[in-house]
C-alpha cells in the first residue's frame, strides 16, 4: 500500500496458522525420525504481532521446535526479536553471531552495536552452537581472534 506496510498473512492470519502447522507437523515429524533439529532463525520479524503468536502457538505445540538467535538480526531490528527470544531461552539451539554497524549486519564481531561478550556467554550457558556469519575471510580471522581474546 503507498502509505502503509500490509502483512497478506496477517490480513489471512487463520489460513495462514493453519498452513504453517501442516507444514510443520510434516517437517518436525520428519525431523524428529532423523534426530535433526530443525530451528527457526528470526529474520527482522520475531516482533511483528502476528508472527509473535504464530512462534508462541508453535512452542505449545510442539515439543521439538526450536530457534536460531541471530543477533546481528536482532540488532537490526533494534533488539525488538529478543523478548520473543529470550521468553523462550531453552528454546534457542543455535546462534548466528555477526556485529551490526547501524548501517549494515554482518559485521566482523566487536566492531559495532552487539553485546558480543553477553551474546558469546549467553550461548556458553545455553550449550549452543555458534556461527560467526560474516562476509569476508578476512572478517572471520579478526573475528575469531577476538573471540579468543575475549574466552582468554
Amino acid at each position: 500500500m503507498p502509505h502503509t506496510k500490509v502483512w497478506i498473512h496477517e490480513q489471512y492470519e487463520d489460513r495462514f496458522v493453519e498452513l504453517l502447522f501442516d507444514s510443520c507437523s510434516e517437517l518436525y515429524d520428519l525431523a524428529e525420525r532423523r534426530s535433526v533439529e530443525l530451528c527457526i532463525e528470526n529474520a527482522c520479524n520475531f516482533d511483528v504481532p502476528f508472527i509473535n503468536r504464530a512462534l508462541d502457538q508453535l512452542c505449545r505445540a510442539f515439543s521439538n521446535f526450536y530457534l536460531t538467535w541471530d543477533v546481528g538480526h536482532d540488532a537490526k531490528a533494534n533488539y525488538r526479536e529478543q523478548t520473543f527470544i529470550l521468553s523462550h531461552p531453552d528454546r534457542v539451539r543455535h546462534m548466528h553471531m555477526h556485529d551490526y554497524n547501524g548501517k549494515s549486519d554482518h559485521q566482523p564481531l566487536f566492531t559495532g552495536q552487539v553485546p558480543i561478550d553477553d551474546r558469546i556467554r549467553f550461548a556458553m550457558t545455553h550449550n549452543l552452537s555458534v556461527v560467526v556469519e560474516v562476509k569476508t575471510s578476512s572478517s572471520l580471522q579478526e573475528s575469531i581472534f577476538k573471540v579468543r581474546e575475549f574466552l582468554k
